[in-house]
């Protein structure tokens, strides 16, 4: 046999040594309460905890072993040298099922404070794009056709609410992965009488596991983590497509600096946004990660499984692509160029989507319902295509002729005014509407909520 291959294959330390910190504090705080209850000797147990805490100053350092586990031990070993045997201390009353989940939710626990910040940061970028251009009107769209003008801050403010209810996501997800499962052993306990709420406390944890079994076989609490992520990168990815057609020169509404975009190797004039396309891409990394954990844990018998060993593929995968993507989005966002010529440029051109104001003004004015009213802007927008006209170049007669009889110069002088896109933005007064004063509301809110956050 192919001993080599056998052992090679079994390895998880390739991944796993990322956990060495954890193990390592684990480790410390399992042998100092050993000694506690007197389970081990106060002057071996100390020898071990010194020498993990030597460990412990560069855990990177730790020797290959099957998995971070036995690497601990073969690193605590070599340092004990002729009292190598002590290192069988850090095994007494647990089992490598716990240790593991214990590494893996005080990593975790971690991570999900590092992407929050994140996330906030990424909030705070788009709040003050928002400020600095906070009543630029523009084309809003649907079905990525121009729809209505809407104020840019009020635009880009969406993505804001998207990624406060994602660190809302996570936040839940955090009391889900803040529970300690040390002294669950293999997965019935142990018979050594062994605090498990001091043992929580010493690393961190605010409770502990109600059961043995569902202690050491859970990953929920992984994918549920990867499931947040995969939201989050949903999210970067229709924000960066939306940057992606807001580049493109058809548009022309923002710019990025060189340094963000990529040339081409044949095309000397292109400045591609290979960044934002990226993080567009990156975004299946993170769906794979997902779906790849569901089919690892889907149908595994109670309670630890060999399989298990893979989860942290998917975790530290999704991790570091998450992370990676909230810290470049952020750079983006806090370089783009706004071209506000464009802008006003496209709402000169796309005055029909002045459309649907001037059919609630009949409503309001002609008390039309509102369905007889849209069949007579569609008259009105037929006019104009048949004339090569802008809505904004009819004048009262033809609406006259157009839409009623009874239509007024009165209405006619109310609707053109109604019709100044500045004055138009502020007629969306509904609440969360795109009006200067609900976008100020805005911003007030997002920073009282980012302010209130505490993990």
């Amino acid at each position: 046999m192919n001993q080599n291959l056998l052992k090679k294959f079994l390895s998880s330390f390739k991944f796993d040594f990322r956990l060495a910190k954890y193990d390592i504090q684990s480790c410390i705080a399992w042998t100092e309460l050993l000694i506690k209850n007197k389970i081990v000797d106060k002057a071996q147990g100390e020898k071990v905890i010194k020498i993990l805490k030597k460990i412990n100053r560069n855990p990177k350092k730790v020797f290959p072993e099957e998995d971070i586990h036995f690497a601990v031990e073969k690193t605590l070993e070599k340092f004990l040298g002729k009292q190598k045997h002590l290192a069988g201390v850090i095994r007494t009353a647990r089992s490598r099922n716990d240790l593991v989940v214990s590494d893996e939710r005080m990593f975790l626990k971690e991570e999900i404070i590092e992407i929050i910040k994140l996330l906030k940061n990424l909030i705070l970028t788009i709040v003050k794009l928002a400020e600095k251009n906070f009543d630029i009107p523009i084309v809003g769209y649907t079905h990525l056709q121009p729809a209505q003008p809407v104020l840019f801050s009020h635009y880009i403010l969406s993505f804001a609410w998207w990624f406060l209810r994602d660190i809302e996501r996570l936040q839940d997800c955090y009391k889900r992965v803040d529970v300690s499962v040390l002294g669950s052993a293999a997965f019935a306990g142990s018979s050594f009488e062994v605090d498990r709420e001091e043992i929580a406390k010493k690393l961190g944890f605010s409770k502990i596991s109600e059961n043995s079994v569902d202690s050491v076989s859970d990953r929920d609490f992984i994918i549920e983590f990867i499931s947040c992520c995969s939201i989050i990168m949903m999210h970067l990815s229709r924000t960066s497509e939306e940057l992606i057609i807001w580049c493109n020169p058809n548009f022309g509404y923002i710019s990025l600096p060189k340094e963000l975009t990529s040339g081409s190797s044949i095309m000397p004039q292109k400045q591609n946004p290979d960044y934002l396309e990226l993080i567009r891409g990156k975004s299946a990394k993170a769906y794979s990660d997902l779906i790849g954990i569901l089919v690892l844990m889907k149908a595994l018998p109670l309670s630890y499984n060999r399989d298990m060993q893979e989860d942290k593929v998917y975790l530290f995968s999704c991790v570091d692509t998450t992370k990676q993507c909230l810290e470049i989005i952020d750079m983006i966002f806090s370089n783009l160029n706004i071209n506000i010529e464009k802008l006003k440029k496209d709402l000169e051109s796309y005055d029909f989507i002045l459309a649907t104001e001037i059919a609630n003004f009949f409503v309001k004015e002609m008390k039309y319902t509102f369905k007889f009213a849209h069949k007579k802007v569609q008259q009105l927008l037929n006019f104009c295509v048949e004339n090569k006209k802008s809505i904004r170049e009819l004048n009262f007669d033809e609406y006259k002729n157009l839409v009623d009889k009874k239509f007024t110069k009165e209405m006619f002088s109310k609707l053109q005014e109604i019709l100044d896109i500045k004055n138009l933005a502020e007629n969306y007064k509904t609440y969360g509407g795109s009006s200067i004063n609900h976008v100020k509301n805005q911003i007030k809110n997002i920073n009282n909520l980012l302010k209130k956050i505490q993990i």
